[in-house]
């Protein structure tokens, strides 16, 4: 999601991109004018996909984060249970050991 900042510059520019196209159609613009256009509009697509590129990096940071969180817990729920079974286990053998 683009924050605030990226969202507001991009409100702006829209419009001023939507008036250069309406003086260009109601104009007969020049091939000059047209090119500028092209160029503004391809600057604009850059911008967005750095901005995508940026967003996307930050989503898989985070999830490899929240992967190794997930691990982390896993792993300390095993140790867990196995000292849990190995209390049991010393339990059942003390009494089949010692108490028969």
């Amino acid at each position: 999601m683009p924050n605030a900042i990226e969202t507001e510059r991009l409100e702006r520019i829209t419009p001023a991109v939507e008036v250069e196209l309406a003086v260009i159609r109601t104009s007969f613009a020049t091939k000059d004018d047209v090119q500028r256009i092209l160029n503004l509009l391809y600057e604009h697509k850059l911008e967005i996909f750095a901005a995508l590129s940026k967003q996307r990096e930050d989503f898989y940071a985070a999830l490899t984060q929240v992967q190794i969180d997930l691990h982390k817990t896993l792993i300390g729920h095993v140790w867990k249970l196995y000292v849990l079974a190995s209390l049991v286990l010393g339990g059942v053998y003390y009494i089949a050991r010692y108490v028969h």
